[in-house]
């Protein structure tokens, strides 16, 4: 018997818009080593790919390259404002709670797949109100293996519950589109995130520029034409 849709959600760049919030805690960095603040449209490219990338970039911007013991302090400080101040300006994308509500009413499970640590990702779904709406919230470090590695999906769907049959994962970058893939599972890419290149554009089953596209109906569809 086929189990009911499980839609997984990545967290940054696809469920919420968290680059301002993440542009805060790397301009903090950059504050304390005495450079200028970035603007936030140069560092939304970068926001999902984790603070230890956004570091890196924003010190390559300025000709500098982080030792190791100089990037993990960084680390530390970006970490510690970004969990003091995880949802200043950080919202869930324009339709994406109604959207969730009728896939939700329609018999479909939620859960969250994310490279962000699952106690910050916790942390801030906790502060928005939204982990209740999860079966499971699946973070890079509770698992072996991240994204854009099957296991993270697999995992995710063992703890919500689910099945690879009936389950469909929402992304933005290729890391969410190639763990789908290779998962088994089918992908929609939402174009409005952080990092729809093109390599994720060809992989996914389907692109959209708005939430209200994502109906029950096209999570049914989607499962029926993988099976």
């Amino acid at each position: 018997m086929t189990k009911a849709p499980l839609v997984i959600f990545d967290l940054d760049g696809t469920l919420i818009d968290t680059a301002p919030d993440l542009a805060a805690a790397l301009n903090h960095c950059l504050g304390v080593d005495g450079h200028e603040a970035d603007a936030l449209e140069v560092v939304r490219p970068h926001a999902g790919h984790g603070a230890r990338a956004m570091l890196t970039a924003a010190y390559e911007r300025r000709g500098q390259v982080l030792s190791e013991p100089d990037m993990l302090l960084a680390l530390d400080r970006f970490l510690g404002h970004y969990e003091a101040h995880i949802a200043d300006a950080s919202l869930p994308y324009a339709h994406v709670v109604p959207a969730m509500d009728a896939l939700a009413a329609a018999g479909s499970a939620l859960a969250v797949c994310t490279n962000k640590r699952e106690g910050l990702a916790r942390l801030l779904l906790d502060t928005l109100d939204l982990s209740v709406r999860f079966a499971a919230i699946c973070g890079a470090d509770t698992v072996q293996n991240r994204k854009p590695h099957p296991g993270h999906i697999e995992e995710t769907i063992a703890r919500a519950g689910g099945s690879r049959g009936s389950a469909v994962m929402i992304g933005d970058s290729a890391a969410d589109i190639e763990a789908a893939d290779a998962a088994g599972v089918p992908s929609v890419l939402v174009d409005f995130g952080y990092a729809p290149d093109e390599g994720a554009r060809r992989k996914a089953s389907i692109q959209i520029s708005d939430y209200r596209s994502l109906t029950p109906k096209l999570i049914t569809d989607l499962v029926a034409s993988r099976a």
